[in-house]
């Protein structure tokens, strides 16, 4: 336990070197998702191995510098949010479908439809948070506003879940996927997170964007969307979780004492961190 908890301090102050930075200089957090995005594609490969599939390495790099390219365009040309996720989307999708034949093509010998699936899954699954999160930060007005509620979303989630299923936890929600997860954590994190999210809209967003909607209404808006990210969060971790069952291992790496590996710590977040760019989408609707 007091290993995690240090752990858990440090990560989150390695995080915060690259987030506040951005907020200046938005190319940081180009970098972060760099260096994340490296490790997770490590790890993923490593983890589909131990699992006896082949993905298509060259398809991870491929799909990695071209994320990386649209959004470096995207920000030196000044090409809005929108713009650069229907490049993305163009691009990196379709390389996404080519991946699914690709390794069928190369490795005539049997069949790796499996591999190929695996792959483009993969890129899409690491490259489409980490390249939300740069859009949102580097491309859309006051974004770090954004960028920060999608990021730590998730770790308020897992925080808030973890202690209500510790003090509160009897039912079991999926055994079969992630056995010491419970109803109780599930909804205590979901609710934390909702109220911290709200409160933190309330108190930033609807000041500093110049929210045009009543507070009240605002309020149950930002209410209801930080639950959804808690329950986006506990589905990445879930995912995550499903996946080591399927290759057979504990956890993706041990790059954090107590926490696993990068992947471990980025899971919920994956799935939290496009609700960035919708949180954007609909702060600029409403004002």
């Amino acid at each position: 336990m007091r290993q995690r908890v240090i752990t858990g301090i440090a990560f989150v102050a390695g995080v915060a070197l690259f987030v506040l930075p951005s907020i200046v200089f938005p190319i940081f957090m180009l970098l972060f998702s760099i260096i994340v995005g490296s490790f997770c594609f490590y790890e993923m490969t490593k983890a589909l191995h131990a699992g006896g599939l082949k993905p298509t390495i060259p398809l991870f790099i491929i799909a990695g510098i071209a994320s990386i390219d649209i959004i470096l365009i995207a920000y030196w040309r000044g090409l809005g949010m929108i713009t650069s996720l229907a490049c993305y989307l163009l691009i990196v999708v379709m390389l996404a479908f080519a991946a699914v034949v690709i390794p069928s093509v190369v490795r005539p010998d049997g069949n790796h439809l499996m591999d190929g699936l695996v792959t483009a899954a993969s890129l899409l699954y690491i490259t489409f948070p980490l390249f939300c999160l740069c859009a949102v930060a580097m491309l859309a007005e006051n974004g770090w506003y954004y960028m920060v509620p999608a990021l730590f979303a998730a770790w308020l989630s897992d925080t808030c879940a973890y202690f209500a299923g510790v003090t509160l936890g009897k039912h079991k929600i999926v055994p079969h996927i992630s056995p010491k997860k419970t109803w109780e954590g599930c909804i205590g994190g979901a609710l934390g997170c909702a109220v911290i999210v709200m409160l933190y809209f309330d108190i930033v967003i609807y000041n500093v964007a110049g929210i045009t909607m009543n507070l009240f209404l605002f309020s149950i808006l930002s209410f209801f969307l930080g639950f959804i990210m808690s329950v986006m969060s506990q589905l990445g971790d879930w995912l995550a979780s499903l996946i080591k069952r399927r290759v057979g291992i504990k956890d993706y790496g041990t790059i954090f004492p107590g926490h696993g590996g990068m992947l471990d710590r980025f899971d919920s977040a994956f799935f939290t961190i496009p609700t960035g760019v919708l949180l954007a989408l609909i702060t600029v609707f409403f004002t």
